[in-house]
């Protein structure tokens, strides 16, 4: 793990971003003799449930799937076509 100034990275803040994703090195940011930033590649990219799992990125399911149950459908008092006139007609009042 290497450490620069935040000066130094002011600087040379792409040859600094190169650094970390191609040596995959964490960089830690000081100022003034204080750590204030660190600068940490990104893990790769895991498609696989197992792979988010394992870095602790997602939670394995506890159960099986199941399909949840549709809702019933609306039964309406009047055709749809009457009670969107009469709410109309009472708009226009």
């Amino acid at each position: 793990m290497g450490t620069i100034t935040m000066t130094e990275f002011n600087q040379r803040v792409s040859a600094i971003a190169r650094r970390v994703i191609e040596q995959g090195e964490t960089i830690r940011v000081t100022n003034r003799g204080r750590v204030v930033l660190r600068i940490v590649p990104e893990p790769p990219y895991e498609d696989s449930l197992a792979g988010l799992v394992d870095s602790g990125q997602a939670v394995a399911p506890s159960g099986p799937h199941r399909k949840r149950a549709g809702r019933a459908p609306v039964r309406l008092s009047r055709d749809l076509d009457a009670l969107l006139d009469e709410t109309r007609a009472d708009a226009e009042l």
